[in-house]
């Protein structure tokens, strides 16, 4: 990989003071509205729109001429952002990402994808929060363009600080989208996995949740806003199972995977089955959607992550065992793929919510509590 800074605005002069929060973009296509994500870094309460020297914004312009990207930021704003071209081959946001990171010198970094943008005043008031908590990251609430919420992750009632990777249902929450000390960071070694397709800060995340020492909420503050007037997102394409479940095969081999506390490991598992094998199993609802060879591919990954720790399937409802049962089956093809997710489609409310088993109703990951927690979420 390449990384070139080409603009670097005013901070980077002589003399020039260092920012409080660096702000990293990865952008690709020059058709997203990334002029809405800069000027939303700089937005306050009330409309007003001050790039006051306390905010720097890097756009890693991903195999784009920093030309052109200058072209479509807003004119006023450009003092405030710099362009980093980065060349790398890979069509993957990890790489933009990390050089985006190892290109901030401020004490806090946060990523962004050009499609979101910020609430106003969002980043000030999360590193007001971090400086007076001393947590190492401070995770933003988050919501769809619209307002709808995004509650991940699936805390406590009423927990905002000190969160827990496994009582507050960490693993739900695979972005680190939020404000994370930079010099944590390092310390820790975490970098995006770059080559990935998707999911290139899912090993980041689940390393991240067990290592940090603080990692709180910024419930009452300003959000982060994922933004859904784009044409295509690369996080909602329909891709080969081989690509969506890479990451989660590839973190299931890595050595310190296997030295995490076991609850957390089974966290993990359920967070896979539950969000990544069932949605793509569903979304797979004809014969002719499965590849050759993907019914087999999909039983290892299963019988990997059942393996990973004891009674990872107790907590899930009957419904949804209906697929989970059938991508273990040795015997497993398309059809009967399809033919256990049209099933689990039809099933009652009962056997949506409630797993076959009574204790399993009653485990933290239960598709029970999963859902209630969301309903009361905070």
């Amino acid at each position: 990989m390449t990384a070139r800074l080409v603009a670097a605005g005013g901070f980077d002069a002589a003399g020039a003071p260092t920012p409080l929060v660096d702000v990293v973009v990865a952008l690709h296509d020059l058709s997203r509205p990334v002029a809405r994500t800069v000027r939303s870094v700089f937005a306050l309460p009330g409309d007003e729109v001050v790039p006051d020297g306390r905010l720097r914004v890097t756009v890693a312009c991903h195999e784009l001429d920093a030309s052109e990207v200058a072209a479509v930021l807003p004119e006023d704003l450009r003092g405030s952002v710099r362009l980093l071209e980065v060349r790398d081959g890979l069509g993957s946001p990890s790489g933009p990402y990390n050089a985006g990171i190892d290109a901030a010198t401020a004490p806090y970094v946060t990523i962004i994808g050009s499609d979101d943008f910020f609430e106003p005043g969002a980043l000030l008031a999360w590193r007001a929060r971090a400086e007076e908590s001393g947590a190492e990251m401070v995770l933003a609430r988050m919501t769809m363009q619209g307002g709808a919420p995004i509650n991940t992750p699936r805390v406590r009632p009423r927990r905002t600080t000190r969160l827990d990777a496994v009582k507050d249902r960490m693993a739900y929450r695979t972005a680190p989208l939020g404000l994370m000390r930079r010099e944590s960071l390092s310390d820790l070694g975490l970098r995006l996995d770059e080559g990935m397709k998707v999911g290139g800060d899912i090993a980041f995340t689940v390393r991240l949740w067990d290592l940090a020492e603080r990692i709180d909420l910024a419930w009452d503050d300003p959000a982060y806003v994922v933004g859904v007037d784009a044409q295509t997102r690369v996080t909602t394409t329909v891709r080969p199972l081989a690509v969506s479940l890479a990451p989660y095969t590839a973190l299931l081999a890595r050595d310190w995977f296997a030295r995490l506390p076991r609850a957390y490991q089974r966290a993990v598992a359920i967070k896979v089955l539950r969000i990544h094998v069932l949605d793509n199993v569903g979304r797979r609802d004809a014969v002719d959607l499965w590849a050759d060879g993907e019914a087999d591919y999909l039983r290892d990954v299963v019988s990997s992550l059942v393996a990973v720790a004891p009674r990872v399937l107790r907590p899930f409802s009957a419904a949804d065992r209906l697929v989970l049962d059938a991508c273990l089956d040795p015997a497993s093809t398309p059809q009967s793929l399809v033919a256990a997710a049209a099933a689990r489609t039809r099933a009652g409310r009962v056997a949506r919510l409630l797993p076959p088993g009574v204790l399993g109703a009653l485990d933290r990951e239960s598709t029970l509590r999963y859902y209630v927690a969301d309903r009361f979420w905070r």
